[in-house]
């Protein structure tokens, strides 16, 4: 980040994209009627569709602004939550139990990714994709292939709801700020991301850097398993890769955490992405009825993303010297 940015001009950065779409979504609630929008009623559920899109894209992005691609994450999760859920169950719906159980595993099965990764000397893609349909393979012969469903465990679900989802939110932030300001890997990381054979000349462990980011990521991933888990029931994957897109569902936030980064960090501008894109979400549902508020919602997104990464992207400079360019040439204009 710019250490000479004013601070207003950082808190202007931040705040800008998502105080937009709160006023855009808010006037289009109310011109339809549905004038609960931006009250507590909405902000209450809706902390937690942003506590999920945060830590879930924050795992993801961990990995993806380090050069690689983990399709694996999905699968990570789903079988943590399912082996985490039903012990947590037996012992008497323990919650400190069930967020360590889900922690711990969440970081076990990403380390043995990563071993797989490092060791096998495979691409990341075929690595992850590999490790994705194990672990999819292993949850229909736990528990009898029943998966998990503590929608009705109120003792599970006190770190869904607010405000007990803020503890999880705030932990997934800090260890995502700590690995990438304060460690020796998160640093060498950049460097690796931007030119690997540099990197290791220098003599920078990839091996070593790998896996200790991989336990970072497992981390985030657990504290994602920990909200997402009690949201609905948790199938068994009976089809190869279903685990993919509901966690690549939570990636656009990532591509406006490193567009925002320049004012507050990749983690505030992660949060600010997920914030963005829940409001959006929950105006256009609100509104429209549910499947094609779902429907829309994920065509404007898009649009959406598309849109805002051009302007933010190198591109997007380009297009803003061409304009400066306009700028000059019509004052020079006026001069003559």
């Amino acid at each position: 980040m710019n250490k000479k940015m004013s601070i207003t001009k950082r808190l202007v950065g931040t705040l800008l994209l998502p105080g937009l779409m709160f006023v855009i979504m808010m006037v289009f609630s109310y011109s339809n009627g549905k004038m609960y929008y931006g009250t507590w009623n909405m902000w209450r559920p809706l902390m937690t569709n942003i506590a999920v899109a945060t830590t879930m894209a924050l795992g993801i992005g961990l990995q993806f602004n380090n050069g690689r691609f983990d399709f694996s994450g999905g699968a990570v999760m789903l079988l943590a939550a399912i082996i985490s859920g039903n012990i947590a169950v037996k012992m008497g719906s323990n919650i400190i139990l069930y967020a360590v159980l889900c922690i711990t595993l969440t970081t076990l099965f990403s380390v043995m990714v990563s071993l797989l990764y490092v060791y096998g000397r495979l691409p990341v893609a075929i690595t992850t994709i590999t490790m994705a349909l194990i672990f999819e393979a292993i949850t229909p012969l736990v528990f009898n292939g029943a998966g998990v469903n503590l929608i009705a465990n109120l003792d599970l679900k006190k770190l869904t709801v607010y405000p007990g989802v803020l503890i999880p939110l705030i932990m997934s932030i800090l260890i995502y700020s700590f690995y990438k300001n304060y460690t020796l890997s998160g640093k060498q990381s950049l460097l690796l991301a931007k030119n690997q054979s540099a990197a290791v000349d220098i003599g920078i462990n990839e091996k070593k850097n790998v896996i200790i980011s991989y336990v970072y990521s497992g981390m985030l991933f657990g504290l994602a398993t920990i909200i997402w888990t009690p949201q609905a029931i948790r199938a068994a994957s009976f089809t190869s890769l279903s685990t993919v897109g509901a966690l690549f569902t939570n990636i656009l936030p990532v591509f406006i955490g490193l567009a925002l980064s320049k004012y507050c960090g990749e983690a505030i501008g992660t949060l600010m992405g997920a914030v963005t894109l829940s409001l959006m979400t929950y105006g256009l549902q609100a509104v429209l009825s549910n499947e094609m508020g779902a429907a829309v919602s994920m065509a404007v997104t898009g649009v959406f993303v598309f849109v805002f990464n051009v302007i933010t992207t190198p591109y997007g400079s380009r297009i803003s010297e061409w304009y400066g360019a306009w700028k000059r040439k019509r004052s020079l204009l006026k001069m003559t």
